[in-house]
């Protein structure tokens, strides 16, 4: 699948970390995987992994073929890092994810959306030289941020056909809302200095925040972990206007978490 024409270069805005930590340009920078997030006491016990949330798993179990949901995401890092037990294959023998992006830039929604028309008309994708039939996938999400891209998801959303079963996961500004809400709860305090900015400096200036906000920073994978604190979070900040996008601090996040769990169950 070519993706040499495509172009969209997610903005990075925070400060490199103090160890050596091999990035792509223009990549977020701090999530990296020796960082620890510091959740709380509190929500220590809501800790899952992609091994641990199937009770019923047993060594041997191998032979069962798991559930698969295909992702194509707009962002290439963050969103693939809170995937990454799910796209390994190495932890969980019920569920794996398939991750689609421009490496190293991402994708623009109007660049999913004509991949993802184009996948649906052939019926069939290939990730690492591996063809995989839509007819065997479960679940298909596509990962955006409203950014500044309002009015292209508002053209998608409205010409949306009845059988199109993609599900447009769209998070307000950016995909690290859905991580905030993993480990805190309190967008409206800490979060509110980008309320009076404009859709095209947000996400830079959340990114900056939750560095400050979450000690640790926003770790991705660690956040893997705590789906069930960032479903019940998101879920008390969601709502959407008219057309069906989420208003600022709001996620969709929580909808493709809850199916993750359900079929890690």
């Amino acid at each position: 699948m070519d993706f040499s024409k495509f172009s969209y270069i997610k903005d990075d805005s925070e400060q490199e970390p103090k160890t050596s930590i091999c990035y792509r340009e223009n990549e977020e920078q701090t999530d990296a995987e020796d960082r620890q997030t510091d959740v709380g006491d509190s929500e220590a016990n809501n800790v899952i992994t992609a091994f641990n949330a199937s009770p019923n798993y047993q060594k041997g179990d191998s032979f069962r073929e798991p559930s698969l949901i295909f992702i194509i995401s707009g962002g290439e890092k963050r969103e693939r890092d809170f995937l990454k037990e799910l796209i390994s294959g190495k932890k969980s023998s019920v569920l794996r994810a398939l991750f689609l992006s421009k490496e190293r830039q991402g994708l623009l929604p109007d660049q999913m959306q004509k991949e993802w028309q184009k996948i649906r008309k052939e019926g069939k994708f290939i990730i690492d030289d591996q063809t995989y039939y839509l007819e065997k996938i479960d679940e298909v999400f596509l990962l955006t941020d409203v950014d500044i891209f309002y009015d292209q998801l508002q053209d998608i959303l409205s010409s949306k056909a009845m059988d199109d079963s993609g599900r447009w996961i769209i998070s307000n500004p950016c995909f690290e809302i859905w991580l905030y809400y993993c480990y805190k709860n309190d967008p409206n305090n800490d979060l509110n200095c980008i309320t009076s900015l404009s859709p095209n400096q947000r996400s830079k200036i959340l990114k900056q925040r939750c560095n400050e906000v979450v000690k640790g920073g926003l770790n991705g994978i660690r956040a893997f972990g705590y789906m069930n604190n960032g479903i019940k979070n998101s879920k008390e900040h969601y709502a959407a206007d008219n057309n069906g996008i989420p208003v600022l601090f709001a996620t969709q996040m929580h909808e493709m978490a809850q199916c993750i769990i359900d079929k890690l169950k």
